[in-house]
C-alpha cells in the first residue's frame, strides 16, 4: 500500500492502522471476466437487469447489488456445514438443531444473523430460550415495548460476544416492539459494470424431451419441453466498491481493540472475496469460488486496488487486506480482548489477563444461568433426579458441539411447525417457475 501514514517511530503504519484513522474509507477494485465477452448480471424476470446512467451520461449496469453482495461477504467465512473458516477458528458461533438433533441452521446461514426468530425462539439446554437472555441482558419490559434508555450499550457488547459480524452486517430485532433495537450497516459493497456502446446480447436455449415432451405442469418434476430467453450485457469495465463507515464503527460502546477487531474482521472479508477464495452457499449446501456469481459471470480481480478516506488515499493488495486479520484469529480460543471498562466491570476490579470470546460467551451464560438459580430457589429446591437429568442432557448437548466446532459455541433447539396441507388433495404447491430462475439470477 502507498501513502500510509508515517508513525513515530518512522515505520508506516499497517493499513488497519491507517484507516482506522479515517473516519469513512472507500475500497475500489478494478475487476474482469475470467472469460467470454459478456455476463449475466443480477435480475428478476419482471424488471430484468438495473442500468442506468450517471450524471456524465455513461451507463452502467448494476451487477451485484448491495444485499447480495453482504451475502457473499459472508459466504466467504463459512465452511460446510456453515461454520467459521479455518481463517476465523475462535469467532464465537449459534447453532440451531431440531429436536432430533438435525443441523437446521446457524447464525452464519441465518439471513438475519443473530436477530433470526428460529435462534432467539430456540431453546437452550437449562431449558430457556435465547429471547428471555436478551430479556434480561438488556432489561426489555411489556413484551419489549419498554427498553431503557441507557441499555444501547448492553445491545452492542452483547451482540458483539455472540455474533459480533452482525455489527458490521447491521440487524433489528423484530421480536420486539421496541424499534430501536438494530444496527445499520457499517460496511456496504456492490458491483458495478459500464456498459460497451452496444451492449445487449440476447439468445435462446430450448430443452428437448422425447418421453414425455407434453408433461410440462407435472408439480415436482422437470419433464418436458421449454423453451426460453436469455440475457447478457457487455461490460466495458466492471468494479467493486466496498464502503466503510469508520467513524459509526468507532461510535459503538466497545472497547478501542475491539473495534479495531471488527475493522480487521471487514477487510479480512473484502480481501478473502477478491482474493477468490472458497466461499459457501447454505441454499445449495456448495461450496465454490467467490468470484463465480453465477453462470456467465465468472470474474478475476487485477492488481489495482485503492482506498480512500476523508483525510488521505492510497492502494493496497488482497493480500494486504486479508493480512488485516485480527491476531489470534484461526486458533480454537480466538483472539484476546483487554478487560470491558465501559460495561458493567466499571468499578470492579481488572482482569489480569485477556478476555477471549469464550469468556465472554460463558460469563452471559452463566450470568443466566445464576439468575435461573436463584428463582429456583426461591422456588424451592428441586429433585436430585431432576438435576441428574439435566446434566445428563448438558454433557450430551457437549459431545455435539466439540464435534461440529470447537470455538466458542451456542446451541439451541427449536422444532420446526408442521406444514400445513394445501388445498386440492394435498398436493404440494410446484414452484413458481419466474422465482426459479430470478434465483438463479440473483445467486
Amino acid at each position: 500500500m502507498t501513502n500510509h501514514t508515517e508513525a513515530a517511530s518512522g515505520q508506516t503504519d499497517s493499513i488497519l492502522e491507517t484507516l482506522y484513522g479515517q473516519d469513512r474509507v472507500m475500497i475500489t477494485a478494478s475487476l474482469k471476466l475470467a472469460n467470454g465477452h459478456f455476463l449475466q448480471p443480477t435480475g428478476f424476470p419482471d424488471i430484468d437487469a438495473c442500468i442506468y446512467r450517471d450524471k456524465e451520461g455513461r451507463r452502467w449496469c448494476l451487477v451485484e447489488s448491495e444485499q447480495s453482495m453482504s451475502n457473499r461477504l459472508e459466504a466467504v467465512c463459512m465452511k460446510s456445514p456453515g461454520i467459521w473458516v479455518d481463517d476465523l477458528k475462535g469467532l464465537p458461533l449459534i447453532v440451531v438443531r431440531n429436536n432430533a438433533g438435525g443441523l437446521l441452521a446457524t447464525n452464519l446461514t441465518e439471513p438475519h444473523r443473530i436477530a433470526s426468530s428460529y435462534i432467539l425462539d430456540g431453546k437452550r439446554a437449562v431449558n430457556s430460550d435465547m429471547r428471555a437472555l436478551f430479556e434480561g441482558a438488556l432489561g426489555l419490559r411489556d413484551g419489549g415495548d419498554f427498553w431503557p434508555l441507557d441499555k444501547r450499550a448492553d445491545l452492542e457488547q452483547l451482540v458483539f460476544a455472540l455474533d459480533p459480524a452482525a455489527l458490521l452486517h447491521g440487524f433489528q430485532f423484530m421480536q420486539w416492539k421496541f424499534v430501536g433495537l438494530r444496527q445499520t450497516r457499517l460496511i456496504h459493497a456492490r458491483l458495478e459494470a459500464e456498459l460497451a456502446d452496444d451492449p445487449e446480447v440476447h439468445y435462446g436455449m430450448v430443452k428437448w424431451d422425447a418421453i414425455e415432451p407434453e408433461s410440462t405442469r407435472e408439480e415436482r418434476a422437470n419433464k418436458g419441453q421449454s423453451i426460453a430467453a436469455k440475457s447478457r450485457i457487455v461490460p466495458k469495465n466492471i468494479t467493486a466498491t466496498f464502503e466503510i463507515d469508520v467513524l459509526g464503527l468507532k461510535s459503538l460502546s466497545l472497547e478501542e481493540d475491539r473495534k479495531k477487531f471488527l475493522l480487521g474482521l471487514a477487510l479480512w472479508k473484502m480481501g478473502a472475496f477478491l482474493a477468490n477464495k472458497a466461499s459457501f452457499d447454505p441454499r445449495s449446501r456448495s461450496t465454490g469460488p467467490s468470484l463465480r456469481l453465477r453462470a456467465d459471470c465468472y470474474l478475476t480481480c487485477d492488481a489495482s486496488i485503492s482506498w480512500s478516506g476523508n483525510s488521505s488515499t492510497g492502494t493496497t493488495t488482497t493480500t494486504e487486506l486479508m493480512g488485516a486479520k485480527p491476531t489470534g484469529l484461526g486458533q480454537a480460543e480466538g483472539p484476546s480482548f483487554t478487560p470491558d471498562t465501559k460495561g458493567k466491570n466499571d468499578g470492579k476490579e481488572a482482569e489480569k489477563s485477556g478476555v477471549t470470546f469464550r469468556a465472554l460467551v460463558e460469563k452471559l451464560l452463566l450470568d443466566e444461568k445464576d439468575e435461573e438459580a436463584t428463582s429456583e430457589k426461591s422456588k424451592g429446591s428441586k429433585s436430585s433426579g431432576k438435576k441428574g437429568a439435566a446434566t445428563e442432557k448438558e454433557s450430551s448437548a457437549e459431545e455435539k458441539k466439540k464435534s461440529l466446532y470447537d470455538g466458542p459455541l451456542v446451541e439451541v433447539t427449536y422444532e420446526p411447525k408442521p406444514k400445513k396441507e394445501k388445498q386440492g388433495g394435498g398436493k404440494t404447491q410446484q414452484p413458481d417457475a419466474s422465482a426459479e430462475q430470478a434465483d438463479e439470477q440473483h445467486g
